[in-house]
């Protein structure tokens, strides 16, 4: 008995050792998620290392509200703007951030991003845990089952997917200098 025991663990121990392998994402390689706002392309998911930790680009157009203001109660969250300025919101103050600058976003503080600049812009987000990554593609079903059109419906429908992932939104906290890029109904 003691014998299988040791091959189950070996086995086990095994498949799990190459449960993550090693990989290249080449460019254009991952589906495109057209969530409102913004495009994401999850490069790495939760699932493809041991930490969960997921990697997105999100391209977000000129004039245009990238996330706005929220708590997350389970991720951090580090932005590295690739291309364009973008202004982040944390806490009560907004801070324009430009190609090649990082932004760490703890847990349990108030943040939001948007672009207010004539050019595109992206960026590369790190998720950690990375389980949040799903979000972004749960809220495109919802949309598309309910055939969202309206701003109020999809508002309703990011709200509800963010509440379900411990994450909190609060449009209360919209700087007013960004309110002009909100969407009208």
């Amino acid at each position: 008995m003691r014998f299988l025991v040791l091959i189950a663990l070996i086995v086990l121990n095994a498949m799990s050792a190459h449960a993550h392998e090693p990989k290249v994402v080449a460019p254009g390689s991952v589906e495109e998620i057209p969530f409102p706002g913004h495009t994401v392309h999850v490069l790495s998911g939760p699932g493809e290392t041991p930490s969960t930790t997921a990697v997105l680009e999100l391209e977000v157009p000129p004039r245009t509200f990238g996330a706005p203001p929220h708590i997350h109660s389970l991720e951090d969250e580090h932005f590295y703007v690739l291309e364009g300025e973008v202004d982040f919101l944390s806490g009560d103050e907004v801070e324009r951030a430009s190609s090649g600058s990082t932004v760490v976003l703890p847990r349990g503080h108030i943040h939001g991003f948007w672009n207010d600049t004539d050019r595109p812009a992206r960026l590369l987000l790190v998720v950690s845990p990375g389980e949040f990554a799903g979000f972004f593609d749960d809220v495109v079903a919802r949309i598309r089952a309910e055939n969202a059109g309206d701003p109020a419906t999809v508002g309703r429908l990011i709200t509800e997917a963010a509440a379900e992932r411990g994450c909190e939104i609060r449009m209360d906290k919209v700087p007013e200098s960004a309110a002009h890029l909100l969407p009208r109904p």
